[in-house]
């Protein structure tokens, strides 16, 4: 008959875990030395040092003297008996080593326990041909697990990658959007100082040329009320050196000077009102209200003035009016 060891060899394991499994569970027997070896996969397969110094000494170890009186061999006095199991107080049972014990603990939450010299009876061939069948259904079970353990993880990480590398795709995706808002947006800040500076530009030129404009009309206007005053003064010194006998004028030519457009001239009759003078003025288009002023001796025609005639305002012969808008 096979011993537990042999069992355990054939099953797989080698000689000297097998012997590091018998040793760990003290020869409890073959089921805790089964367990030990599957909750410890990690052992090595080499023997330990000590194992192979107690091999060595114990093929030099000489036994006793035959003929010494002493105890025989393996023999124990009352009293001396080791324990054998370990027995359950609260349903009986006997266990082979702690383990079992421990395990029968958790699954009946039975709390006293009690070394017992009583040996418990080696397994069957049957006995042992069903745990050697266990064993293996519970590597296979360990092994399958293991493997649906490492492809989970094996999915797991895949995941993982593959949600790391959608992330980083989305942050350069968000990246790249951002530089490119960053460059339309400087672009368009460009283009904004660009149509702000050529505007800035064009109303320069505009205020040049208004201010230009304006100094030509002044510069025009005074050179006209120089010619009008030497006319003025030409006309005083003739009638001066006139005869005492004075000439009477039926009608009035007077000139307009309008700012904008040319001079206009028309001719009125003496007796005609400053207020006939005003329509005629707004049937050539100065619409807006405007005021009537000589300018050699310089006086402006008020609302009074309107119902006077062109004589009694000393418009006649000739005068040159000055239009000057409100």
């Amino acid at each position: 008959m096979a011993s537990d060891k042999d069992t355990l060899v054939s099953m797989g394991f080698s000689p000297a875990k097998v012997q590091k499994a018998w040793k760990a569970t003290n020869g409890a027997g073959l089921q805790p030395a089964m367990d030990w070896l599957l909750e410890h996969p990690e052992v090595s397969d080499e023997p330990d040092p000590e194992e192979e110094g107690q091999s060595l000494t114990s093929t030099t170890t000489t036994s006793a003297p035959a003929g010494s009186t002493d105890n025989e061999e393996g023999e124990i006095k009352d009293g001396e008996q080791t324990a054998q199991s370990l027995m359950c107080n609260d349903c009986s049972k006997l266990f082979r080593d702690p383990a079992s014990a421990e395990r029968h603990a958790i699954r009946t939450s039975h709390q006293n326990f009690s070394e017992s010299t009583e040996a418990i009876a080696p397994l069957t061939e049957e006995e042992k041909a069903a745990k050697l069948a266990e064993l293996k259904a519970r590597l296979a079970e360990k092994r399958a697990l293991k493997a649906k353990q490492e492809e989970e993880e094996k999915r797991q990480s895949e995941k993982i990658r593959r949600k790391t590398g959608q992330e980083i795709t989305d942050a350069r995706a968000k990246m790249e959007e951002k530089e490119i808002k960053k460059a339309f947006e400087a672009k368009r800040r460009e283009k904004e100082q660009d149509r702000l500076a050529k505007a800035k530009i064009k109303a320069q030129i505009e205020a040049d040329k208004r201010e230009r404009a304006a100094k030509r009309e002044k510069a025009k206007q005074q050179q006209q009320e120089q010619q009008e005053q030497a006319q003025a003064s030409a006309a005083a010194a003739a009638a001066a050196s006139a005869p005492g006998v004075k000439k009477e004028y039926n009608e009035a030519r007077l000139q307009f000077r309008v700012p904008g457009s040319g001079p206009l001239t028309q001719t009125f009759a003496a007796d005609a009102t400053l207020d006939e003078v005003y329509q005629y003025l707004k049937l050539q288009g100065c619409n807006e209200p405007f005021t009537l002023s000589t300018t050699f001796p310089r006086k402006t025609f008020a609302e009074r003035d309107m119902s006077k005639s062109l004589k009694e305002l000393n418009l006649v012969p000739s005068s040159a009016l000055v239009l000057a808008y409100i």
